[in-house]
């Protein structure tokens, strides 16, 4: 029922296990901030989390069951972290996280 993100091989040393493990803390701590509703991944569904992982690194994101009924939670999933470039964190039931590390703009270094 609950599907786990599997770490790669390319990434499966201490530190980013550790930091996959910190990120699925936090998401379970976290409220969703993005509904995919009946028009499912659409444009301007991956626009908002694209702008959401501008101003914060982790988004969660919930899947009505409107929008399952062609497609599962993990292919829309996949289909947004694709689009956004980001890292699918985790998926449990029909709510997953992604994960953009964010850029740091000269201006914002300097303070």
């Amino acid at each position: 029922m609950w599907a786990k993100e599997k770490i790669p091989d390319s990434e499966g040393t201490a530190f980013e296990k550790r930091k996959l493990r910190r990120l699925q803390a936090r998401s379970r701590e976290t409220d969703p901030t993005v509904w995919v509703g009946k028009d499912g991944a659409s444009e301007e569904l991956v626009k908002q989390v694209a702008n959401q992982l501008k101003s914060r690194e982790l988004v969660k994101v919930k899947i009505h069951k409107s929008a399952l009924a062609e497609v599962e939670a993990s292919g829309i999933a996949q289909k947004i972290a694709a689009a956004t470039r980001s890292d699918l964190v985790e998926i449990m039931g029909h709510t997953f996280t992604v994960y953009k590390r964010r850029e740091v703009t000269p201006a914002q270094s300097k303070q």
